[in-house]
């Protein structure tokens, strides 16, 4: 059955400065690549807007990379053109990323012109020495004046990003990054945990012990006390890396967890649609030559994929897993289904089952217990 809305996500797959962490479909480009993509981006909206066949665009999100590295204008012509072939009510939710260096006050107006909504801001951290281990090209006076231009054209829905257990990271760089963040006028906070991605500068600096994780305990302490923090300022975490203030939870991150239909646009972007997951080649060359025939990895669902998924991105959240809702999708029975694994969950107090939601007790631990289910 076609789904009769989606949201839209929109990549923008350029950096100032390749982050040391970062392995995401990006790099710094030329001049000439960027007018390249964007002609390219357009032709994509224009074809899947016609295959779209009419439906309802419930949120959008445009991501990176950096879009604000685009020059001006760019942002604005790209939602245009989105406007142009799909359904996208005023009161969309749209979202922006940004670097807090790029936010300009010229930026600002722009976007909100385009009807950007939310921004979302990649500051990571109040500390200049893990800034300087990241390769963040910004500093916390930068992540100030981005905010204080979106308030400026009343763009007040902000999240700020900030990464825990990253190398040299002490409990006191924490904890002062996240007093610092809280003191913000911002609505939203993902505080997550670095992923040592294979082959990037970072991950190669540790394994020639050139730079040192903190220790596993020290981790879980730094999510511990950012999570006890944030709900003492009014940040309610809703998933695992993500925390909100009331009414302020990102209605486009969401769907992905509810395993709402999405569909991806641009450079190695990914889409689920119709019961498909695919994504777009990350070749740049491919791309630009034929952007609205480029997806690969095509993967038509099965019930034991979308059981499997539908458990995942449920116990990613603090709501957990609604049984009865599951057993509704599948016309399956999840407690006899998967007996064993919950009773081995449940007598080792990492799981409990309330109100028919089956819930992860410590999320950090999270993906180790989904692994069970599988």
């Amino acid at each position: 059955m076609l789904s009769p809305k989606f949201a839209l996500y929109i990549h923008i797959p350029f950096c100032i400065s390749k982050c040391s962490y970062c392995d995401f479909c990006s790099f710094v480009p030329s001049k000439k690549q960027i007018e390249d993509y964007i002609c390219a981006l357009k032709e994509e909206i224009k074809v899947a807007g016609e295959r779209a066949g009419g439906r309802l665009v419930t949120s959008v999100y445009i991501g990176g990379g950096t879009p604000s590295v685009l020059p001006d204008g760019a942002i604005a012509e790209i939602m245009e053109c989105a406007r142009e072939h799909f359904i996208i009510l005023n009161a969309c939710c749209t979202t922006i990323e940004a670097n807090p260096n790029s936010f300009t006050r010229e930026k600002a107006y722009e976007y909100m012109l385009a009807g950007c909504s939310r921004l979302s801001l990649g500051m990571q951290s109040h500390s200049p020495k893990i800034l300087k281990i990241l390769n963040r090209v910004h500093d916390f006076k930068d992540c100030k004046n981005a905010i204080e231009n979106a308030l400026h054209y009343n763009i007040k829905d902000i999240n700020i990003d900030v990464m825990l257990g990253v190398p040299e990271q002490t409990m006191r760089d924490v904890k002062e990054t996240l007093k610092k963040v809280v003191e913000l006028p911002v609505t939203h906070i993902s505080a997550y945990g670095l992923i040592c991605e294979p082959n990037t500068p970072l991950t190669r600096a540790i394994e020639k012990r050139e730079l040192a994780l903190p220790t596993d305990e020290l981790a879980v302490d730094m999510y511990d006390y950012a999570v006890e923090f944030l709900d003492k300022h009014g940040f309610k975490r809703y998933e695992i890396s993500n925390f909100a203030k009331a009414g302020f939870q990102s209605e486009h991150n969401l769907n992905y967890w509810n395993r709402g239909a999405y569909l991806g646009l641009g450079l190695g972007a990914h889409s689920f649609l119709d019961g498909i997951h695919w994504q777009n080649t990350e070749n740049f060359k491919e791309y630009i030559k034929n952007p609205s025939e480029c997806q690969k990895d095509i993967e038509h669902e099965t019930i034991k994929t979308a059981k499997e998924e539908t458990i995942m991105l449920a116990l990613r959240t603090t709501m957990g897993l609604n049984i009865e809702e599951y057993n509704r999708l599948f016309n399956a029975d999840f407690l006899n289904e998967y007996k064993s694994v919950i009773s081995l969950l449940l007598e080792n107090g990492l799981v409990e089952i309330k109100d028919n939601y089956l819930r992860v007790r410590n999320p950090y631990i999270s993906n180790a217990i989904i692994s069970e289910f599988f």
